[in-house]
């Protein structure tokens, strides 16, 4: 399971919470027909399920690659950071030789 199939399970659960805490007030008579504080359970709800149901947009929140593919991109990442690494202190004793062999001259 991919960080964005988990989120939007998370989205969908959370939702659905307050869908039934909204519910059991209305259920008790806590609900008015005026717009209250408790009305914004269910228009929140609403976005969640919505943002929830939404394919695309978590992919692009979350990582949409399974467990697999992450441990490979990061280990090619540190592979490569690493080449870079050592092509700087290539380089680096390179010019450090080549200094070296230039003061040698002037002396």
């Amino acid at each position: 399971m991919t960080p964005a199939d988990r989120a939007r399970k998370i989205l969908l659960g959370t939702g659905m919470c307050l869908v039934f805490v909204f519910a059991v007030g209305l259920n008790s008579g806590r609900y008015s027909t005026n717009p209250e504080i408790g009305w914004l359970f269910p228009i929140i709800a609403a976005i969640l399920i919505g943002i929830g149901l939404r394919k695309g947009n978590l992919g692009q929140q979350f990582p949409d690659e399974s467990d697999d593919e992450m441990t490979q991109r990061v280990q090619d990442d540190v592979q490569q950071t690493e080449k870079e690494k050592n092509v700087g202190q290539a380089w680096a004793s390179l010019e450090q030789h080549v200094l070296k062999s230039e003061i040698n001259e002037a002396e």
